[in-house]
């Protein structure tokens, strides 16, 4: 018999979903022209790495690379992460006491 339920499959589909769009050429067209692609390619990075490393991340991280790594403005990264609504992406991004 199998321990996961149809909600918790359904919910793993759907955050799956989420993240293979996040990955896609069609998610960087359609914010590059808004952020640049360089910036996307970042977001698309992080991502990448927490599923290899098995590890998610924080959002202060995230945000730490963009704007003290990168040198992008803390507004802009703000901007990105409400309009990607950055909480589609839990728990492979999560929210923390900083953010």
């Amino acid at each position: 018999m199998n321990s996961v339920n149809l909600d918790d499959q359904i919910e793993l589909e759907e955050f799956l979903e989420q993240v293979n769009y996040a990955l896609s050429l069609e998610f960087k067209e359609k914010w590059r022209h808004r952020y640049s692609e360089s910036f996307i390619n970042i977001f698309q990075g992080l991502i990448i790495d927490a599923f290899q490393n098995q590890k998610p991340v924080k959002l202060s991280v995230l945000e730490n690379q963009y704007t003290k790594k990168y040198g992008y403005d803390v507004v802009q990264v703000k901007d990105f992460l409400k309009a990607i609504d950055i909480s589609l992406y839990y728990p492979i991004v999560y929210r923390d006491s900083f953010s």
